[in-house]
């Protein structure tokens, strides 16, 4: 069932276009990934769709019973509310039945024989236990508790939280609401692994649809079905997971660059032909040919992103092999121990991965690192010739009042203001960029200018808090790519497993107080600390035989009905393409456009094959299962 729709949504800020006549439907039971780089239009697509701003053009057609609800970031301005009141808010429905109902039941303590209240008070019950009242506050402890808030903290007011914290409460806010249609923007930031394991068990049981932006790769992959990307005002819809988008949209690049690349020669081969004939003895051909070019569909030039292309990572040159000694050390604050008995050896070489909890200690380990503490016991020292640069998730060494240019070129006054904006360009800032007021910057660019800052300096032990956070899909490659080839030590706190799963060759896991190490990068770490099955009492051989048979068996007609389930779908996509292609070849490609024409029959007949080879296979299995 179809729950929203844009039809032709075109929107611009200023000379940028940010939508260019999109349209969508959305269904009940879509799970999709929304993707683009940073500043491509997706949190403006999703208040469009939720009714927070309108597009320039274009119309949203939502359904009766759709309810939108939008998770924004840095969006709480609730402070005096604790937190659980907060999250119950959401559902002012149910509070209002209840403060009815206790009405209704100290009413009755007074009246006892009051039939009609009694009547209304046993109405209110049911329409409260048919709306869920009962559950709904243990599934909010439930959420909250799965976003990692402690049980002593959801009566504390919410002026008392972090900017994160109160990210996370409106993340749980939204989870606990009514909506049909959840709009999800960068749910993740601001969520440890732990709670983002959580998330996607959520969102992968829950039976609301939703549209979720994100740049976490590892998310994308367990939540979403289709992608949608997000690009020059555009949306390419691809079917599939984010694996399968990974794959599918190297592939159209890579044909749509070929047949740009054979029409642009053709192009080239007809226009030079019209220059030597349109004078001399074959000027009707040249004439008709002229003709000819100018009614090719010509084909955009291939998409490229505006973006970190590449980070070279140098170093300051080689440090000693032994980079840090921590020694039998107890980190905190004056008497308030946070980790203890730490003690662990960095060499040159070594990416360590840094995970746990929020509020595990991963920052005092780095405020430690950086000499901000000291430790309360025990040795922390580091290596000979060991310079550090430091990478700070809240961007504290930027200066919000001065321009793109002047914070970086602050780092080094002399050099020419050439060199310094080509080095800008390298992180995907364009010449106009260089003069905006860094307070300006969406959280994107704030965080890749203080990578080139990071960048600029070289050092050869770099630490580096949340790197990926609010960065898009390719400028995290790019890092990622720096970051292997880079011949320096790095410390890395990061929720990315994906990133850590490319970088890591280290990973250190704080928990209760304690540091723990593991080789390998973080899949290799969480196959470790799997928690092993329960041994089973062993079974007669009659009764293994007996299992085996029935388990294979169970596993093949489970396979089957997923192929089953594959199948159906494929039919319902072939068939919907037919419909396509029907009306493109009939009326919607120009007749005189050879090439798309061709194409489309192509295709056509195609898609024709996979339909009969489908309907043979959904015949077989069809019997199989029921047989």
């Amino acid at each position: 069932m179809s729950l929203v729709s844009g039809d032709k949504l075109s929107q611009k800020f200023r000379d940028q276009v940010v939508l260019d006549a999109v349209s969508f439907t959305v269904t009940d039971d879509d799970r999709i990934g929304l993707v683009g780089r940073n500043g491509t239009g997706k949190t403006t697509l999703l208040e469009i769709l939720a009714g927070l701003s309108e597009a320039d053009s274009g119309e949203v057609t939502q359904s009766r019973g759709c309810v939108i609800d939008i998770f924004e970031q840095d969006k709480t301005d609730i402070l005096d509310m604790d937190l659980f009141a907060y999250v119950e808010s959401v559902r002012a429905d149910l509070l209002t039945i209840r403060g009815k109902m206790s009405e209704l039941e100290e009413h009755l303590e007074r009246a006892p024989h009051d039939s009609a209240a009694l009547s209304q008070l046993g109405n209110l019950h049911t329409r409260f236990e048919h709306l869920g009242g009962f559950t709904f506050e243990s599934e909010i402890h439930a959420i909250l508790e799965g976003l990692g808030f402690e049980k002593e903290r959801l009566r504390d007011r919410l002026r008392t939280f972090s900017g994160g914290e109160k990210n996370r409460a409106s993340l749980a806010r939204l989870l606990a609401g009514r909506g049909t249609l959840l709009l999800l923007d960068e749910p993740t930031n601001h969520l440890d692994i732990e709670s983002t394991a959580w998330l996607e068990e959520y969102l992968r049981s829950t039976h609301k649809a939703y549209i979720v932006v994100s740049h976490d790769r590892a998310f994308l992959t367990r939540v979403v079905d289709s992608i949608w990307e997000l690009n020059r005002g555009k949306i390419d819809l691809y079917r599939g997971g984010f694996e399968r988008y990974v794959a599918d949209r190297a592939m159209r690049r890579d044909q749509h660059e070929h047949l740009y690349t054979l029409q642009q020669q053709q192009i080239l081969k007809i226009e030079d032909f019209i220059r030597r004939n349109m004078a001399g003895q074959k000027t009707k051909q040249a004439q008709s040919r002229l003709k000819f070019l100018g009614r090719i569909k010509r084909l955009p030039p291939p998409k490229t992103d505006q973006t970190i292309r590449k980070m070279n990572l140098t170093s300051s040159g080689r440090s000693f092999h032994h980079v840090l000694s921590v020694q039998s050390a107890t980190l905190g604050y004056g008497k308030n121990e946070i980790l203890s008995d730490v003690t662990f050896d960095l060499y040159r070489g070594d990416k360590v991965g840094v995970v746990g909890r929020n509020g595990s200690g991963k920052t005092t380990l780095i405020r430690a690192l950086l000499g901000e503490i000291s430790p309360i016991k025990g040795e922390l020292e580091l290596g000979d010739k060991v310079s550090v640069a430091y990478f700070d998730q809240e961007q504290s060494d930027l200066n919000p009042e001065g321009t793109v240019l002047e914070n970086l070129w602050e780092l080094d006054p002399l050099v020419p203001a050439e060199k310094m904006r080509a080095f800008l360009g390298r992180f995907g800032f364009s010449d106009e960029d260089h003069f905006k007021l860094v307070g300006s910057l969406s959280g994107g660019e704030k965080t890749k200018l203080a990578l080139a800052r990071l960048i600029y300096k070289p050092a050869n032990f770099i630490i580096l808090d949340e790197p990926t956070n609010h960065l898009d899909i390719q400028s995290r490659e790019a890092l990622e790519e720096g970051l292997q080839h880079f011949d320096g030590s790095c410390l890395i706190v990061s929720h990315d497993r994906y990133f850590l799963d490319r970088v890591a060759n280290k990973i250190f896991h704080v928990n209760d107080g304690r540091i723990n190490q593991y080789l390998g990068n973080y899949t290799d770490f969480k196959e470790r600390t799997a928690p092993k099955p329960a041994p089973q009492a062993p079974k007669s051989n009659e009764t293994r035989v007996s299992y085996a048979t029935s388990k294979e068996q169970s596993r093949n007609t489970g396979k089957k009905k997923k192929e089953l389930a594959s199948v159906r779908s494929r039919i319902t996509d072939f068939e919907k393409e037919l419909i396509t292609l029907d009306s493109a070849i009939r009326q919607d490609i120009p007749r005189d456009d050879w090439a798309a024409l061709n194409a489309a029959a192509r295709r056509k007949q195609v898609v024709e094959e996979s339909l009969l080879e489908h309907y043979a296979r959904l015949e077989s299995l069809e019997k199989e299962l029921n047989g």
